[in-house]
């Protein structure tokens, strides 16, 4: 016996087999060793080939003989000698005869049968791995013998059958024969969940006919095809019949490997697809639903897909850019590409109403359609906040129709918080050209409102209006008739007739100051806001109350904060709630002893608020009627007309501000809060401010115009 060599350059026709392959001749002369036989035995090839198999092996000289005596192939194991001792192995022989009957060749496999059992340990092992397999997986499973099936199928067509499909469907009978033929072998666990069944004898055998409803026969006759075909396996959506007569939506299975098909087993899978195909028509009703709404909503609505936009804001934001609506404004190469990676999803009608187009106009790629150049502003304000993944809050803004015509619009534009590119973007889009229309008409209706307080107001102060025009004209008159009796006499003075030219000019330029600061109350006007002082606001309003106060024996105490913010306001309109609150003030004390009518007027800051506020002494109000004061025509005076205070509160709130009214042990106070300009909290409260009359000017009859 000799060791393990190197093996030769000669090569065995069997060397790429696993298994040992020994050919052995009629004279019992080795004539083929195959690579896994040098393995097994440790002999390389060139020591094996021409040895007798009984020499070389130590085995009985003519066993081969004896065992194959009659037949043409035996199978058993063997105690052979190799390089490392004595081995039982497992052969298999199989005689190869000349025309005579005489054995010409042996054909020998073997392995070791250590390693056969190793291998038989492994296939139990695999077997019972897959019964687990198959008995565990929540899919319903079928093994089903399909042989007879199979057999039949064939008859068909050696009968001339072509087209199996079309003969089997012409007669749903011959399906259900072939179903009786079909028997299965085994079943798992979740099949006798899906169908109902208690035991696995009730699914398994040739019963399969009774799991499919006629309306599912094509799908049955389509696995058939595929079967004799030879196609590698058959997937599609059918019904089946669970034994309990209920109709179960299922995605059928089958599939079979060679070894099976050789044996004629095929594994049919059902999977359950009820749960899903309930979701899948609660999803298409979601989405119905949806729709329905999208389309009939009376404001315009758009869904945007920001997908590829999103990619653009990526690398924006990669690039370190921090202002992206700036950027892109800057840049209208930049800003086209943005609208063009933006996409319109879906546009219901109204919104096709409100931006004046068709909707064959309507185009899926890029928005450019939609917002023109002109709109640009608005788009990159709504991208700068996706941007820097904010809310993007409602904007009112104007654009303009293809037609020319505008319109007012709210736009709105939610997206889902996780902002994924999957999710839509969706813009409301609101007409508001109504709104701002009855907008500026109330507007309109509160200036003309506001006006005919003003004239019944002028009504009131009527006696103050005739003494401060009364001075000027009896300046005139008496200057007038000085230098009359001056150029009467035979020697008239230059100079004095000098002085009473120029006295007689100031008290014209002041009456037609009086003149023209009444005009400006009575004349009608729009709302101009300029920044205005508190203080200097007031001392242009006293003088018309001058008289009232003077004439009512009323004491004014004025106290002004100093260095307080400016406000934004109408002059005209805020002096109007100064003239109407001290107007009241001193018509409330006609009732208080006049040692005891007192009128204080003062300012403030609270917050972002500056304060005016008017405390009077006189009788107050009654607790519990301050918001009734503000009411239309609702008045505490006699012949009061009751707009007064409410003119105020319009005024005030068209400000941005609020007016209150507090009751007080003795007496009511009124505060008037207006929003400061936060531009000018560092500045000079004269900053900006036409010059105007200081307060002791005001209450002496030094005139100056007031500025509407």
């Amino acid at each position: 016996m000799r060791s393990l060599e190197v093996p030769g350059s000669q090569s065995d026709p069997y060397d790429m087999l696993n298994e040992s392959v020994v050919r052995i001749d009629a004279r019992g002369v080795i004539v083929g060793w195959n690579r896994a036989s040098e393995e097994l035995y440790g002999l390389v090839r060139s020591s094996a080939i021409g040895q007798g198999l009984a020499n070389l092996l130590d085995e009985a000289e003519n066993d081969w003989r004896d065992r194959l005596q009659g037949v043409d192939s035996w199978e058993g194991e063997v105690i052979r000698s190799t390089a490392m001792g004595p081995m039982l192995m497992q052969l298999r022989w199989r005689a190869r005869r000349d025309p005579c009957g005489a054995i010409s060749e042996i054909i020998e496999t073997g392995r070791s049968a250590p390693e056969l059992g190793r291998l038989r340990g492994q296939l139990r092992s695999a077997t019972h791995r897959f019964d687990n397999l198959f008995q565990a997986l929540a899919v319903s499973f079928f093994e089903t013998d399909f042989r007879m099936v199979g057999s039949e199928l064939m008859r068909m067509r050696d009968l001339g059958v072509t087209d199996l499909r079309e003969y089997l469907l012409a007669d749903y009978g011959r399906v259900r024969a072939l179903m009786e033929l079909e028997n299965v072998v085994d079943v798992n666990v979740a099949s006798l969940r899906l169908f109902g069944a208690n035991e696995r004898s009730e699914l398994m055998g040739r019963r399969s006919s009774r799991l499919w409803p006629d309306e599912s026969i094509p799908d049955y006759v389509g696995a058939l095809v595929a079967v004799m075909d030879k196609q590698p396996h058959f997937v599609c959506e059918t019904r089946l019949r669970a034994l309990d007569g209920s109709l179960i939506d299922a995605l059928f299975t089958v599939a079979w490997s060679p070894e099976s098909a050789k044996r004629g087993i095929m594994v049919v899978g059902v999977v359950d697809l009820r749960a899903q195909k309930q979701a899948f028509a609660e999803l298409q009703r979601s989405e119905e639903k949806f729709r329905r709404l999208f389309d009939a909503m009376s404001i315009g609505l758009l869904e945007y897909d920001f997908s590829e936009a999103d990619r653009l804001l990526a690398c924006y934001r990669d690039a370190g850019v921090s202002d992206l609506a700036a950027h892109l404004l800057a840049n209208r190469a930049r800003m086209q590409e943005m609208i063009d990676a933006m996409r319109v999803g879906a546009i219901n009608d109204r919104a096709l109403e409100i931006f004046g187009l068709a909707r064959e106009t309507v185009r899926p790629t890029g928005v450019g359609w939609l917002w023109p150049p002109e709109t640009w502003e608005i788009v990159a304000r709504a991208v700068n906040g996706r941007f820097h993944k904010r809310t993007i809050p409602p904007e009112d803004n104007r654009i303009r129709r293809p037609d020319g015509s505008e319109v007012d619009i709210n736009i709105t534009l939610w997206a889902a918080p996780e902002r994924r590119p999957s999710q839509p973007v969706l813009c409301g889009v609101i007409d508001i050209s109504a709104r701002i229309a009855a907008q500026q008409r109330l507007e309109l209706i509160r200036t003309e409102f506001a006006h005919a307080s003003r004239i019944a107001t002028l009504g009131e102060l009527a006696a103050s209006v005739a003494h401060e025009i009364s001075q000027p004209l009896s300046a005139i008159i008496a200057n007038s008739g000085t230098a009359i009796r001056t150029l009467h006499r035979d020697a008239p003075r230059l100079p004095l007739l000098r002085s009473l030219a120029e006295h007689t000019l100031g008290a014209a330029k002041r009456a037609a100051e009086i003149v023209a600061r009444i005009r400006s109350v009575v004349a009608p006007a729009t709302q101009e806001r300029q920044p205005l002082s508190l203080e200097t606001m007031v001392s242009e309003a006293l003088p018309f109350v001058r008289h009232e106060l003077k004439h009512g024996l009323v004491e004014l105490t004025l106290r002004f904060e100093p260095g307080l913010p400016l406000v934004s306001g109408d002059r005209v309109q805020l002096q109007q709630i100064v003239v109407n609150l001290v107007l009241n003030a001193v018509q409330a004390m006609h009732e208080v002893p006049e040692d005891k009518r007192r009128l204080e007027i003062f300012t403030g800051c609270v917050d972002d608020m500056v304060t005016l506020t008017v405390d009077d002494s006189g009788p107050g109000f009654v607790r519990g009627t301050e918001e009734r004061l503000f009411d239309s025509f609702y008045t505490t005076k006699p012949l009061g007309m009751g707009i007064g205070l409410a003119v105020c509160r319009s005024i005030a709130e068209s400000h941005g501000g609020t007016i209150a009214a507090i009751t007080r042990r003795c007496g009511a106070r009124f505060v008037l809060s207006l929003p400061h300009l936060a531009a000018a909290e560092d500045e000079p409260i004269s900053a900006g401010v036409p010059s105007t009359p200081t307060i002791k000017e005001a209450m002496t009859g030094v005139t100056s115009p007031i500025v509407s």
